[in-house]
């Protein structure tokens, strides 16, 4: 893997500030640096200066950088114990409780989670019923999504994981192959609004009832956990759900009165 430096990992990140107002300073440096080091690989820039080159001086190329810099989910129905439980239980007691509220899911690059999420709102019949705001830092990975790419690798994983989801229908029945190529239905994402958002969330939507951000807090250091944090406590409506991924934890990095955790194999917290 080509290799890049502490200092010019920084440089890129100051590069990107001045830029384009857009702060990575926050992000864990190690991670941050594997994630640039892999841009090179996949690029075949032999150099760092020729990657912040291309970042300064074409803007598609950098939107397609903030898709690239994320780090995706694996693969659809990721963790088949979560996606039961909000199917079964979760989901419908948040509708009984309030019918019409809002999920949001922050971050998205790949669209693996929110596809998973339509499937389990129209398996519950809820699908127009509930409303889900999508955000992501990067116009790239929104119109990827919009257009339901599902790469072939992660095909055969996601039907193995939505089998033990307990799905309801074949799994084929949610994407076609078209040359070559795999598509997600994207009528799926009819009740879907989507919106570009900054590193700390300043534009976050409010009313929400649950928000699911799993597996992203730990490329952050504990600053931007915090204010990712306190967005995410603001934009919940009481008693409402966050979730993490199963390796993030609170309990060190937010105040313990303002969530509970009730769920600690799933890393499901909900608003005091």
């Amino acid at each position: 893997m080509a290799e890049i430096g502490i200092v010019d990992t920084r440089n890129i990140i100051k590069l990107i500030q001045e830029k384009y107002a857009c702060d990575f300073s926050d992000y864990a440096l190690t991670s941050f640096k594997r994630r640039l080091e892999n841009i090179l690989l996949v690029r075949n820039l032999k150099h760092p200066e020729i990657l912040m080159s291309k970042i300064k001086e074409d803007r598609n190329f950098y939107d397609k950088f903030l898709d690239e810099i994320a780090v995706p989910s694996s693969e659809m129905f990721r963790d088949p114990s979560l996606w039961r439980l909000l199917r079964d239980e979760t989901i419908p007691k948040l509708y009984q409780e309030t019918p019409n509220f809002k999920i949001w899911l922050p971050g998205v690059v790949s669209g693996d989670e929110l596809f998973s999420l339509c499937i389990t709102l129209k398996e519950l019949n809820l699908l127009d019923k509930i409303h889900v705001h999508v955000s992501s830092l990067s116009n790239f990975s929104l119109e990827s999504i919009k257009k339901g790419y599902l790469k072939a690798s992660k095909v055969e994983v996601s039907e193995e994981n939505y089998v033990r989801a307990n799905g309801k229908e074949n799994f084929t029945k949610y994407y076609k192959e078209v040359g070559g190529n795999f598509l997600r239905d994207t009528s799926l994402l009819d009740n879907v609004t989507f919106e570009l958002q900054n590193i700390e969330m300043d534009n976050a939507p409010s009313g929400v009832r649950l928000i699911i951000y799993r597996n992203k807090m730990v490329y952050f250091n504990p600053t931007l956990q915090l204010k990712i944090l306190k967005v995410f406590n603001s934009s919940l409506q009481p008693n409402g759900y966050l979730i993490i991924g199963v390796k993030e934890f609170l309990g060190n990095l937010y105040n313990v009165n303002d969530f509970s955790l009730v769920n600690p194999s799933e890393s499901i917290y909900k608003k005091k």
